[in-house]
């Protein structure tokens, strides 16, 4: 699993790990722990507004800026079949490099929910539903597919992860797990299968 960390790492941009991994994150944390930037809801003291509303931006900014790393992977040219031919395992650790980044979407946006909303599970419900777009995008290269599939993120992990949000912990949890699990698995089957047929010329 290192390798396939180290995978990741090492196939996404140097903007998407300044932007997307680091200052968007720390961006929501530091917008709601501290009081005077927090805006809290007042119904709700826990709720940062201002923290909140960067949140529903990193889920665009997700869907948006994968095409800087993974653009037309799910398409019938991929242009990643060199990394499959280089080793025996190519396929096996590309699947688990994709598992990284589904993992590590869900995590990330459960975490920053939790301190911005105190809501762990609607953050991994936004992180699963930002995976889902990120997939259908995949199927197209450019950055059209990717704007568009952001807002329609954007609108879906808003309308869930308020339909659960105060609701019984145990279905919003059952919820969480079973889209973030659903999600993170076809986003490395898909791309495994992808590059399958592409090593051996196969068409759909």
């Amino acid at each position: 699993m290192m390798k396939a960390i180290k995978m990741y790492w090492n196939n996404t941009t140097l903007i998407y790990k300044i932007t997307a991994l680091l200052l968007i994150p720390l961006v929501v944390i530091f917008t709601s722990r501290i009081p005077v930037l927090s805006v809290s809801d007042g119904s709700d003291p826990e709720f940062s507004v201002i923290g909140f509303g960067i949140l529903i931006g990193y889920i665009l900014l997700e869907v948006f800026t994968d095409g800087w790393n993974f653009s037309g992977i799910y398409g019938k040219r991929i242009s990643r079949i060199e990394l499959v031919k280089a080793s025996t395992n190519g396929m096996k650790l590309y699947g688990q490099m994709l598992i990284v980044d589904g993992v590590r979407r869900c995590l990330y946006f459960g975490i920053l929910a939790g301190i911005c909303m105190r809501s762990v599970a609607s953050g991994v419900i936004m992180g699963a539903v930002a995976t889902f777009a990120i997939i259908g995008s995949r199927f197209f290269a450019g950055y059209v597919s990717n704007l568009l599939f952001s807002y329609l993120a954007l609108v879906l992990a808003v309308i869930l992860a308020f339909c659960l949000y105060e609701g019984n912990l145990i279905p919003q949890w059952g919820v969480a797990l079973l889209l973030a699990i659903i999600a993170t698995i076809l986003e490395a089957r898909l791309a495994v299968r992808r590059m399958e047929r592409s090593y051996y010329d196969r068409e759909d």
